[in-house]
């Protein structure tokens, strides 16, 4: 079964080398980095899979998987591009502020050509808009997997008591005080984690300020001190001095928080379709996992934040560019995005709407009709990368009641300006 999978240390390149070098002449291999969970047997059974399609059309092709040691953020995408043996093309973790490190170090290729012969027409109209404003058009990355991130809720909890999610955010903080009321912890927050800290926090000032505000927001076009942003920030703080946040939270980890939700001892959670894993990993039956955009009183503006999660890129340094776009052309086919999306290891919104699925996991439904509707800005990774330690700072600050709303939106301006 892991015929197909070897493992690059960052100090074991080498051997990689080694590797590569003992293939059969006259044979193409293909390296790539990732998937990030190929190490899973049932994971790594499905990647063999579709690797197996491709070689069957694709004579003296042979696909190897390189399980990651780490991301763009932590500079292992980087050093393992940068090796003599480094990957044909890299599935990994994006988002403008890690796009920006690889392509302001020229370490991968621009796929604008490639968007034009035909790639535009296999990802989301509003996903290609997105993907053309980062660098002035030219786009970078292929987008693997999007992040949808959104109210998760106990469906037999919400049952019992009658509970419905209304319309509107003034709906959703009246459904919140009947939560308190019932004894039951409305939501969740664990900002002492850098993944987690912005999740509840991005949905709330998108729905307050709006999607198109809060794009112009994180590219810097727009203050974090605009009155419509410091807004969000106040719905935000509301929610903590009404007590649907616990100031106590502000200690909480993510491990702490899923535990929290887990446990029904809350009744919101806000994550993407990845938590569905970590519900299951939990022994959570995941079928009680309800999934909804967060309320809003603007028109249009309930749908999730997040953008895009994974990404494929070509390295530079990538030894046969023209097989990997191949094999790019064939991960954005039909046929193997229905195989993925049905495949019971699959927690992932793909690029583009998806006919006729039946995913193993039902919510996923619920997911994919959500993000078929557009998906906002995520701020954790759209701001550039020397704000986000200040912006998750603030987060933190707001739940424990250590810095005002004006203050924290100063903060992450002055982080912004010295960003440009």
């Amino acid at each position: 079964m892991f015929n197909k999978v070897t493992s690059m240390h960052l100090a074991g390149a080498l051997a990689f080398g080694a590797a590569v070098a003992a293939s059969p002449a006259g044979a193409q291999t293909l390296h790539m980095w990732g998937p990030e969970k190929i190490a899973d047997p049932a994971v790594a059974e499905m990647w063999e899979k579709i690797a197996d399609g491709f070689e069957a059309t694709h004579p003296g092709v042979t696909i190897e998987y390189i399980a990651p040691t780490g991301t763009i953020s932590n500079g292992a995408v980087q050093a393992a591009i940068q090796s003599d043996a480094g990957p044909d093309v890299v599935l990994t973790n994006s988002g403008i502020g890690r796009m920006t490190t690889v392509v302001n170090s020229k370490l991968v290729q621009p796929l604008t050509a490639d968007y034009e012969a035909g790639w535009k027409d296999q990802v989301y109209p509003w996903l290609y808009e997105q993907l053309k404003q980062p660098f002035d058009g030219e786009i970078y990355e292929v987008p693997d997997g999007l992040d949808a991130l959104a109210i998760w809720y106990h469906k037999d909890m919400f049952a019992e008591h009658g509970w419905e999610f209304p319309d509107s955010y003034d709906g959703f903080l009246e459904l919140l005080q009947k939560i308190q009321d019932a004894g039951v912890q409305p939501i969740v927050a664990a900002p002492n984690n850098t993944g987690s800290a912005g999740h509840i926090f991005g949905n709330v000032l998108q729905v307050t300020a709006g999607s198109d505000v809060m794009g112009d927001v994180v590219s810097g076009e727009i203050p974090w001190t605009d009155d419509r942003v410091v807004a969000g920030l106040q719905a935000f703080a509301d929610l903590v001095d009404k007590g649907y946040i616990q100031p106590e939270m502000a200690a909480l980890n993510f491990d702490a928080g899923t535990r929290l939700f887990l446990s029904k001892r809350a009744a919101i959670f806000v994550g993407g379709p990845w938590f569905i894993g970590i519900a299951a990993g939990a022994d959570y039956p995941v079928e009680n996992l309800g999934y909804v955009s967060m309320p809003s009183n603007l028109e249009g503006e309930s749908i999730p934040t997040g953008g895009i999660g994974w990404s494929y890129m070509i390295p530079t340094t990538s030894k046969q560019p023209d097989l990997a776009r191949e094999w790019i052309s064939y991960l954005l086919s039909d046929e193997v995005m229905k195989m993925r999306a049905e495949d019971p290891t699959s927690s992932a919104i793909y690029p583009r709407e998806l006919k006729g699925v039946e995913p193993a996991t039902p919510v996923m439904k619920d997911i994919f009709d959500a993000a078929a509707k557009g998906v906002g800005y995520n701020p954790s990774v759209y701001v550039p990368g020397s704000t986000i330690d200040t912006y998750y700072q603030v987060i933190q600050g707001l739940i424990g009641g250590q810095v005002s709303v004006e203050d924290g939106a100063a903060q992450i301006e002055a982080q912004m300006q010295q960003a440009k």
